[in-house]
């Protein structure tokens, strides 16, 4: 591996500022690109604390983790212990008979149609045992049939969780870290968001683990804790092909085929967009105080994590220092570096901004395609059509890049605010109906 070297001046005070601007108490900025890695870290581990954020600073990834589950599920592919067409119910005979006929693929890439399981309440208990799982919620109904649309949902990746620990034949936090030593990555384990408080306000240092969660069951859809230098090092081995073949990896970065014909912009645990005719892939979590970000360019080699102990209401500004870091580490590596270029369907553009950004209004059917109708159907609380305002009107959205397929059309929009810039992927039908749109 290379030495990790400091980040250029002018991009350190850059987001030096921007993390103080967003009220950021602590931020870790790991950065990688072919023979140069850089680790950025600035602020406090916990607010009103004299302990500054270093490279051995425990952060919380939260749904970012759900890329760990993924690459083990992968890895056991490869190594031939399933097969991801196969149902889920072939593995996992306990699964509700509704959901087992759903492939393993269809999990990873969230268009199994199977239901939220998490009502996010503050009174909601979580079983840790499997058995408590099926019993809980093995009789919620199901979205869509496999592949019909793409719904995200934390259930796909409990069970993929169950799915590792039966085929590893131990439990789910002993087979990741196996995947972690693998990998070289000292700073990477499986943990809760109050042990990665905990861990460092006792100073256990990379070392330390949660022994809870080495016990616990339900568990897959993202309780992955890293330091700045472990998720460099798991990065590095990910982008390097320590993991994972290269048949592999072109699946994880692979978008799911919809019974539709068109795209749907999601691999195994990455949402998966091009750029310039390249892939990108990135994710986001945050749960529990703690934020995390990351952006990948598998065929340039580059990408970056971000992770804070801030949570919620920083999605979008850790999505921005995201893109920031990485165009100021590797430019034109980012959405960021795009210009804008004639808007070629402006009613278009309209509509879609009018209908994921909603002020108070009512979604209109009629604007979606059936993959997103599937969704407003089945009429879930917390897992619906996106919706993108934040409480001000944006000050610019301008469309930056497109691409015209047959069955259907991308068009990425910047979208500009005072203090950050976003970009927002929408799909279209020929009809000029959405059938999808996530924001980057």
């Amino acid at each position: 591996m290379s030495e990790i070297s400091p980040l250029p001046a002018a991009l350190a005070a850059t987001l030096t500022e921007s993390a103080r601007e967003f009220g950021i108490p602590g931020l870790a900025v790991c950065l990688l690109a072919p023979g140069r890695r850089s680790v950025f870290t600035t602020g406090v581990e916990v607010t009103g604390s004299e302990r500054p954020v270093t490279g051995s600073t425990w952060f919380s990834v939260a749904s970012l983790g759900k890329h760990v589950t993924a690459c083990a599920v992968l890895d056991l592919a490869q190594a031939g212990s399933l097969d991801l067409e196969a149902p889920i119910g072939r593995y996992l005979a306990d699964v509700p008979a509704a959901w087992a006929q759903r492939p393993v693929l269809s999990l990873l890439r969230h268009t199994s149609g199977l239901p939220e399981y998490l009502a996010y309440t503050e009174a909601e208990t979580v079983p840790e045992r499997r058995d408590e799982f099926m019993r809980s919620y093995g009789a919620m109904a199901t979205v869509f049939e496999h592949d019909a649309g793409w719904i995200y949902t934390n259930t796909n990746y409990i069970l993929l969780g169950f799915l590792i620990a039966q085929l590893a034949g131990r439990p789910y936090a002993a087979a990741l870290q196996a995947l972690f030593d693998r990998a070289g990555c000292v700073g990477a384990t499986v943990a809760s968001p109050q042990w990665t408080r905990d861990a460092n306000a006792l100073g256990l240092g990379i070392a330390g683990r949660d022994a809870a969660s080495a016990r616990r069951e339900v568990i897959g859809d993202g309780d992955i804790s890293f330091t700045a230098q472990g998720a460099l090092d798991w990065m590095q081995a990910l982008l390097g092909g320590r993991l994972l073949s290269a048949a592999s990896m072109a699946t994880m970065f692979s978008p799911a085929l919809l019974h539709t014909s068109r795209p749907s912009p999601y691999g195994c645990g990455w949402f998966v967009d091009m750029l310039r005719g390249s892939v990108i892939g990135h994710h986001g979590g945050h749960y529990d105080g703690w934020t995390a970000m990351a952006c990948l360019a598998p065929a340039q080699g580059c990408g970056v994590v971000v992770m804070c102990n801030l949570a919620p209401g920083n999605t979008r500004a850790v999505r921005h220092l995201a893109q920031l870091a990485l165009e100021g580490y590797v430019p034109g590596s980012t959405p960021l570096s795009l210009l804008p270029i004639p808007d070629d369907a402006p009613a278009l553009t309209a509509m879609a901004r009018a209908q994921l950004f909603r002020n108070g209004s009512a979604l209109d059917p009629g604007c979606f395609a059936e993959e997103l109708l599937h969704v407003v159907a089945h009429g879930s609380a917390v897992r619906n059509v996106i919706n993108l305002w934040a409480g001000v009107e944006p000050l610019g959205f301008e469309l930056v890049e497109q691409l015209q397929q047959p069955t259907h059309r991308l068009r990425r929009y910047r979208v500009r605010y005072a203090d950050r810039v976003e970009h927002l992927l929408v799909g279209t039908t020929p009809e000029n109906r959405i059938y999808w749109a996530w924001p980057l």
